[in-house]
This record gives structure tokens, C-alpha cells and sequence, in this order.
């Protein structure tokens, strides 16, 4: 059975539409089942933790994104709970 994983896109990074095009090229190329996408800002309230509770709620064990610049520098706290993948970084969820 293929990890379920959700796509994440900080808007102030770079164009949602190009984003969500990146994101679901990863689900296609690697072969993961998609569970949604959270969209967050600049601006979102502990992004953190809505991205770890999304992730949670969804039974994610993968969360996609453009690039690690999206997880607004907690991609390595990120990696201690679930495998963050992108399409030139991939950190492996820590043991």
C-alpha cells in the first residue's frame, strides 16, 4: 500500500498554481495516495503545528512541497514525525 502524504504551499513562496502542479507531479512520479492540500501564508498561526495536525488528521506519513523554503525552516522538526519530500530534497523521517 503506497504512504499517504498531503501537499503543502506557503503562497508568499512562489505561484499556488505552479505549486500544486509540483506537488502533484511528486504524487504521480513516486506514487503516493493524496489526501489534500494545506495552503498556509507568511502569516498563518503556528504553521507547525496545523501542518503536523493536518498531517495527523489525514493519516499522512509523507508531506509534499515545492521546495523545503515552504516549511518556513521547521522541514527538520517536521522530519522527526513524517518523511518531507520534495522534488530535490527528500529527509527521511527520523527513527
Amino acid at each position: 500500500m503506497p504512504n499517504k502524504a498531503i501537499g503543502l504551499i506557503c503562497t508568499g513562496h512562489s505561484d499556488p498554481a505552479q505549486d500544486e502542479q509540483a506537488i502533484r507531479d511528486l504524487v504521480r512520479e513516486r506514487g503516493y495516495d493524496f489526501a489534500g492540500l494545506l495552503t498556509i501564508t507568511d502569516n498563518t498561526y503556528m504553521p507547525t503545528t496545523l501542518i503536523m495536525h493536518t498531517a495527523a488528521t489525514k493519516g499522512a506519513t509523507v508531506i509534499l512541497a515545492p521546495s523545503l523554503s515552504h516549511f518556513g525552516g521547521a522541514a527538520e522538526a517536521i522530519s522527526m514525525v513524517v518523511v518531507v519530500d520534495t522534488p530535490t530534497a527528500t529527509l527521511s523521517r527520523a527513527s
